[in-house]
């Protein structure tokens, strides 16, 4: 819990940080947001897997890398941060990553070794905390990824808030080159903004169900 309050503060003087040199550097989307696109994507991918605290999972990307939600997380963010071109940028983003996440990674091995011992100390010998391994690790666990599980751990949400995010930066950059505000593109882009975002609330309205449903049954089971 200390690594995450730390992480959540953090993120703030760097979001001002990053602000102030986007305004002054300007940002450039292609092909940055491809590697905004490949975290996410990992991200959504691990998510379809793991049950936390309850399974080991080792199965999905976690048979190659034992972090994959974070190697997703480092990807998206380093991807915002090339938006604006700014190698210093970039640069503080990893040691800060670096700084937060590991320590972070750490207390969430102690966790797990104390809930499933030798099955995850065997599992931690063979596959790498952040860099993958071009060989999936072989177990015997036949899970098969979910989308509903993926959206039970919120993932969905997540995939909406970087479609708002991107379609914001992309209708900043676009203005600020026509040096316009044209009345049909501004039209055009709140309908965009405002669509996602009632996109945003139904997916999140919708998982608050879900998730109640789903521990509901999962108490029924016990």
């Amino acid at each position: 819990m200390r690594f995450k309050k730390i992480r959540l503060w953090a993120t703030y003087p760097f979001a001002i940080v990053y602000i102030i040199v986007a305004y002054k550097q300007g940002i450039e989307l292609i092909p940055s947001v491809w590697v905004v696109i490949a975290g996410l994507l990992v991200r959504c991918w691990a998510a379809g897997y793991i049950k936390k605290i309850r399974v080991l999972t080792i199965a999905g990307p976690y048979a190659y890398v034992r972090n994959p939600l974070y190697v997703g997380n480092f990807l998206m963010g380093l991807g915002f941060c090339l938006f604006v071109q700014h190698i210093m940028l970039s640069l503080i983003y990893i040691v800060l990553f670096s700084f937060l996440y590991i320590g972070t990674m750490k207390k969430e091995e102690a966790v797990l070794t104390d809930l499933f011992k030798g099955e995850y100390i065997n599992y931690k010998k063979e596959v790498p905390a952040f860099i993958p391994r071009i060989i999936p690790y072989t177990s015997k666990q036949s899970t098969r990824y979910s989308l509903k599980q993926a959206h039970y751990n919120g993932e969905l949400i997540r995939v909406v808030v970087t479609g708002i995010l991107l379609s914001l930066i992309y209708c900043s950059v676009y203005f600020a080159r026509e040096n316009t505000l044209d009345r049909g593109d501004l039209v055009k882009a709140r309908l965009l903004i405002g669509l996602q975002g009632l996109i945003l609330f139904i997916t999140i309205q919708h998982r608050k169900e879900f998730v109640k449903k789903q521990d509901k049954q999962d108490l029924a089971r016990k």
